[in-house]
This record gives C-alpha cells, structure tokens and sequence, in this order.
C-alpha cells in the first residue's frame, strides 16, 4: 500500500488542472478502497457547503439530495471537520441508531449505502474538501487500516493541489508582469541565466532591430559592461555606455534568482567640451568646479593647495565629493569629462 500511495503521489505532481487532480483521486480510491460508491468533494469559502464533486457509483439525485438534505445534518462530516482525520459511521452511532436518522433515511437509502467513510482533504493547512467512500451492508465495514490509507490519501490530494494552488498563481502574476513589460515605453530586456532566456519588450525590440552590420545585443551589452562602474550593494550597475552604438544601459542582477533586468536608455551623443563644462559647472558647487577645472589642466593636488590657498586635505575631500556627485572614479575620468568626454 505505501508503493501505491507514493506512486499515486508522483503521478499526482504531473496533474496540472484541478479537474485532472479531482480525477486522478476519485481512480485512486476506488483501487484501494473498495466500495459502492465514492466521491471528491471540495468545499466553497464558507467552508461547509460543496463547490465542485466528483462521484462515481450514486446518481445525480443523490448528489443533489445528499447537498440539500443530507449535508447539514451529515454526523460523520462534521467529525472530519472537527477532528481533521477520517471517520466511519461505525465510530458515531450504533447499527440502529444510525438507520433511523434522517441523513440515512432520506438520502443513503436510496442506494441502499449502509457504511461511510469521510477523510479530510487538506491544502495548506485548512480542510477544502473530503474524499468518500460508502458501502452496501452486505459489503461489511471499513477496516482501520482502511481510514489509515484514506487518511493518507486525503493527505497527499491535498499537497497536490497546493501545488496547483501556486502554480496557478504563479502563473497570474506572471501573466501580469509580462502584461506590464509589453506596456513599458523604455525598452527592457529579462535575461534569465539558468535557462539562458531572454525577453524583450516591444520597445527594447525595436532598439535590437535597428543594431547596424552584424551586431547583436550580446555584443552591445559585452562592451558595455568592459566600461561599466562596480555593482552596488542591490546589484544595480550604474549607467554604461556602449561606445560603438551610443546606447546606455543599465542592468539588476535580481537578489537571490538568475535574473538579470537590462534597462536601455536612448543613445546619448558625446557633448561639446563647452556644453560638458556647462552641464558640469551645473551639478558642482563653486569650488568644486574651480578645483576640478585645474585638475582637467594638468595640476597636482599640492599644486592646487597653494593656488586656492587650502590644504592638501581639503583639496582631497572636493575631489572626492566631486567624483561621488559625477559618478566618477579618478582624476583621468575627471579631465575627460571636463574636456567632453562621455
């Protein structure tokens, strides 16, 4: 039996659709568990009444009859319910006893079902259904080791529809964002590392259509990345510039996933130097600027010092306060930029 159950299991993890699960249970108790009849019932929000069956040996009549009159009044379901575990009519009435109340009279009689056994099913810790078997008196009871095997059953039905459950919602949020990536004007390419897929948007496809020669994207972002600055902490890279075709990039590495996210910006041209000093003059204070343009002639930071009168020291804590604000790294990116270099 444990053979049967684990692979019940395995072929369970393949079923994608919940009908397909709701199936492939109903088959797998009427192998292990015989009887008259059997059925999956998986409950609505409410938590009591049935929003979807699937039955085998009982008539529609039944099902409708057992929903209207009989479910309410049903002892054994509301011990799976309460207890969480499977349950007979043996374990809540005697023989007699049990004929005589309503469920019995006006529902199971109609198939001449004597025996019942209910078993939770539970998915992600809350019972959203039971599985149901019944019998004939000349059928005899269920065995223990029967409400074992139900109970066990109910189990791993319900693992597989987890399973389901995030799937399926994996699935929407999926179909979300890819709905949201196709609407983003900028373009944007996801990379995926482990299965080497990559996704662009219409924008970032129209960007890779219009690459001159034999150019590809894989090479425009590999002479990117040669001129980009060091990751941060968030594994953004800052903005790089491919210096062939003038586009700028900047590309995520997603924390903990293969993913990588690729912004591309619109191609940038190189400034005039009268246009790159004015836009840097712009971002820098004062003395920032007036230090920076007697490093773009050619003066040492001592040499600096005693023209403006500071000491080396405060000379150091401008260049470093103007790198930080240019996103630049040394005294050459520095004369570059200040001479229009991109």
């Amino acid at each position: 039996m444990s053979t049967t159950l684990l692979r019940f299991a395995a072929e369970a993890r393949t079923c994608w659709e919940q009908q397909e699960i709701q199936t492939r249970i109903l088959e797998e108790m009427c192998r292990v568990i015989p009887g008259k009849a059997a059925g999956v019932y998986l409950l609505g929000s409410d938590g009591n009444a049935a929003s979807s069956v699937l039955a085998h040996g009982v008539s529609e009549y039944f099902l409708a009859r057992y929903e209207h009159q009989g479910r309410d009044s049903d002892p054994v379901l509301q011990a799976v319910l309460t207890r969480r575990s499977a349950v007979t009519e043996a374990e809540i009435s005697e023989p007699a006893e049990w004929m005589l109340l309503p469920l019995y009279r006006q529902v199971l009689a109609l198939h001449s079902i004597a025996h019942t056994l209910q078993a939770p099913l539970i998915v992600a810790g809350e019972v959203r259904g039971t599985l149901n078997v019944a019998r004939t008196s000349g059928q005899g009871r269920f065995a223990l080791a029967e409400l074992t095997v139900m109970e066990a059953l109910g189990r791993l039905s319900g693992l597989a529809m987890e399973r389901n459950n995030v799937a399926e919602e994996l699935d929407r949020r999926l179909a979300r964002a890819s709905a949201a990536l196709e609407l983003i004007d900028e373009p944007v390419i996801v990379t995926d590392t482990r299965t080497a897929e990559r996704t662009a948007n219409p924008a970032a496809r129209q960007v890779i259509a219009g690459l001159s020669g034999d150019q590809t994207f894989d090479d425009v972002l590999a002479r990117a990345r040669e001129g980009a600055a060091p990751q941060v902490r968030d594994g953004t890279t800052r903005p790089s510039v491919d210096p062939e075709t003038g586009l700028r990039l900047r590309s995520v590495h997603l924390p903990d996933d293969d993913m990588i996210i690729t912004i591309i910006h619109n191609r940038v041209d190189a400034p005039s130097p009268t246009h790159a000093r004015a836009w840097i003059q712009g971002v820098l204070s004062p003395r920032e600027y007036e230090i920076a343009d007697l490093v773009a002639s050619g003066l040492r930071d001592s040499e600096i010092a005693v023209q403006l009168f500071l000491s080396p020291n405060t000379v150091k804590k401008y260049l470093k306060s103007t790198y930080r604000k240019l996103a630049l790294r040394s005294r050459v990116e520095l004369t570059r930029a200040m001479h229009g270099g991109a």
